[in-house]
């Protein structure tokens, strides 16, 4: 690893002047034409070089040629990571160049360009991986953490520099001093594939066969980019993939996915084509991207990887439902690759084996107040507590309107018939054309095929209706047909066939009561396993709030009445022997009386 990744280093100096050759940009003084800086005594970022560290002098002068000076000099956010003269004269003399000034104006405006980001960030800030702005070239820098043998940590740069001298404060920004010139790198994500040390050998031959590299490296279109999910070796190997010999790793990938792609069993090119194709996804995202995303949708047809925090790890494509659970793969965050920014795009390496797979439709039971941000909260499911949101404030259910709409996640203080939550807990809703116009709710994770949406709530409201939008990335929006009225009761008196006819159920175990409901918005089709969105939009209503509490996705050929949830989120099947009444205690509250028939 260390003998590659020092090539490597030295490839991305060698070609620095085929970089700026091929970021073409406009000059500075396009940049600052038109527009005006408030200057005062204040100390800016050219002045305290002049004043306080002559160390840096050698940056402002290449920043004064290429325009940059007056910027440096006014009023604004900026983060320099500044080389010192040091580090800039061995950079020159690896380029061949007696100074920096022999370059031309336009070589000097990208080579300034990569080294600020219009925005203050202090090193507090950095996490490991990207930082949180792109530099004035467009591109992001990294930043890691390291440590060698016992000399104390550093924060690295772009795996290129180390910062010597951190958080220095001007009147318009931050200097993080450093000990090595930035430059970014000029290899496509093909290229790199190709780079790759031998313990890739396995990954690196799939890609080349299904013609993957070939893309990775051709495509350098403007805007165009790719975020590549790396497996080892090793990571093949986890999922039992021998791979000292590399025809027979392939041929036990190819086995693995003629049972996960029965429809292409006797197409190899196209199971390959399909495995290599699962690993990009067209975006730039790097950890941090991943870790606020729910999923992404490769560009192998109709297939998404999903993404999952949990505490300082990353896990991809961890799937549970009632019955089944598939233990999720780790983003191998310490690896050397994972990060690694290239010309077009970024790469991510991973722990474990992934693959695109083939599911039949499977019943989901989702309880909604299940957002990252509430199960963080110290109020979680804490009996009698209360939180507010905001618009923009809960990164998997988005909504708006007028006069200042909230949502606010409630936990009941005590259970009775008409407070029966799963866990207690629901999320108080004001849907109305006054109020609360529009919610879209990221859906979990939903298995191809048809499924009939289903809202629990309890009633709350006068003639409150909304209608229901199912939405894919790719496919046209679903309008579900059943307008809804969060004002109807539930129907204690109709057998559960009748109710179900009617488009209703009671999904609450413990007892039936009229103000618990339970509705068929319709049927939707998923078309490709992942993370969707469902879009409800008022339609009428003037009145109070309701209280929502799960949402359940069922396929439309199984079962719809059953199972029923305790108030501990436990799923009730039918029981037999109900009428000795000897199942009631069973079910939680387990000192309550039950209403309503167990065994139908």
């Amino acid at each position: 690893m260390k003998t590659i990744y020092k090539k490597i280093s030295n490839g991305i100096l060698a070609l620095t002047t085929v970089v700026t050759a091929v970021f073409s940009f406009s000059s500075c003084t396009d940049y600052l034409e038109g527009k005006t800086f408030l200057t005062s005594d204040d100390v800016m970022i050219d002045e305290y070089i002049e004043q306080k560290d002559p160390s840096m002098s050698e940056f402002l002068r290449v920043a004064d040629k290429a325009g940059f000076r007056g910027m440096l000099h006014a009023y604004g956010t900026n983060t320099c990571f500044i080389p010192s003269n040091d580090a800039i004269e061995v950079y020159c003399q690896r380029q061949g160049l007696d100074s920096l000034e022999e370059l031309s104006v336009e070589e000097l405006e990208s080579f300034v360009k990569f080294h600020i980001v219009r925005d203050t960030i202090k090193t507090a800030e950095f996490v490991d991986g990207r930082l949180s702005t792109a530099t004035m070239l467009g591109k992001y820098l990294t930043t890691k953490t390291v440590q060698e043998g016992s000399s104390d940590p550093v924060i690295r740069v772009n795996r290129q520099a180390n910062i010597i001298d951190e958080d220095i404060r001007a009147a318009n920004g931050i200097i993080h001093k450093i000990d090595y010139v930035l430059t970014p790198n000029p290899y496509t994500v093909g290229e790199m594939i190709e780079m790759l040390p031998e313990n890739y050998s396995l990954f690196k031959m799939i890609m080349e066969e299904s013609g993957m590299v070939d893309t990775l490296t051709n495509n350098k279109e403007s805007g165009k980019w790719y975020t590549v999910f790396l497996q080892s070796n090793e990571s093949f190997e986890t999922a039992g993939i021998p791979t000292s010999d590399l025809q027979v790793g392939r041929d036990s990938i190819l086995a693995k996915m003629k049972v996960a792609q029965p429809d292409y069993a006797d197409d190899d090119a196209k199971l390959l084509d399909l495995f290599s194709r699962y690993h990009i996804v067209n975006r730039l995202a790097y950890v941090t991207d991943l870790s606020l995303t729910s999923s992404e949708l490769s560009i192998a047809t109709n297939q998404v990887l999903t993404f999952k925090t949990n505490k300082d790890s990353l896990l991809v494509n961890e799937y549970q439902s009632l019955t089944k659970f598939e233990k999720g793969v780790n983003v191998n965050k310490a690896s050397d690759w994972t990060d690694y920014s290239c010309y077009n795009g970024v790469m991510i390496d991973l722990e474990g084996y992934i693959q695109p797979v083939k599911r039949g439709a499977e019943a989901v039971y989702w309880e909604l107040t299940d957002q990252p941000e509430i199960k963080k909260l110290k109020e979680y499911r804490k009996a009698g507590s209360w939180v507010t949101f905001q618009p923009g404030e809960l990164s998997e259910l988005s909504f708006g309107g007028k006069n200042n709409p909230t949502i606010t996640y409630v936990v009941a203080s005590a259970w009775d018939v008409k407070t029966q939550y799963v866990h207690g807990d629901y999320f108080e809703i004001p849907m109305r054309p006054t109020l609360l116009q529009w919610m879209e709710i990221k859906t979990p994770v939903l298995t191809e095929g048809v499924y009939n949406v289903w809202i629990c709530w309890r009633r709350g409201g006068d003639n409150n209706k909304f209608k229901t939008t199912f939405k894919q990335d790719g496919k046209e929006d679903q309008v579900l047909p059943n307008v809804f009225d969060l004002g109807e009761y539930f129907n204690t008196s109709n057998t559960p066939e009748v109710n179900l006819n009617n488009g209703m159920k009671q999904y609450n175990a413990k007892s039936k009561n009229s103000v618990v409901c339970s509705r068929n918005c319709g049927a939707i089709k998923v078309e490709y396993t992942g993370r969707h969105t469902l879009r409800i939009d008022a339609l009428s209503g003037k009145s109070q709030a309701a209280w929502w509490d799960m949402i359940q996705f069922i396929p439309v050929d199984e079962n719809q009445l059953w199972p029923r949830f305790d108030n501990l989120g436990t799923a009730i099947y039918p029981m037999e022997n109900d009428s000795a009444g000897v199942n009631c205690a069973t079910i939680s509250p387990y000192d309550q009386p039950c209403v309503g028939d167990l065994s139908n």
